[in-house]
């Protein structure tokens, strides 16, 4: 069985159209069908997405709470990166004294 050729006019001659492999013709009924049936499905996906945005939301304002408290203790900056830890000094490393060689 020979594939079918699908083509197109292009000033006034025709085309071929490559990279097509499957064409499917619907009539106004089936078109109607799948239009409603997408709309069920889209209005599915924004049911669920509000669901889910109201069950985060408590979690999400614990979150905020505890980085407020977080920031306002000095202990993280706005970015949310630590800050410097007070109880040793400044060029002091935090990973405790330098190794020394005998």
């Amino acid at each position: 069985m020979e594939p079918t050729r699908v083509e197109q006019l292009v000033d006034d001659e025709w085309k071929p159209v490559h990279g097509i492999t499957n064409v499917v013709i619907y009539d106004e009924q089936q078109i109607t069908r799948i239009t409603e049936r997408i709309r069920e499905v889209q209005d599915a996906m924004t049911a669920l997405m509000h669901a889910y945005a109201e069950a985060a939301r408590p979690l999400l304002e614990q979150v905020g709470r505890a980085f407020q408290t977080l920031h306002q203790a000095r202990l993280v900056e706005s970015d949310g990166k630590p800050t410097m830890r007070r109880d040793r000094p400044a060029w002091q490393s935090p990973y405790g004294p330098p190794a020394r060689r005998h």
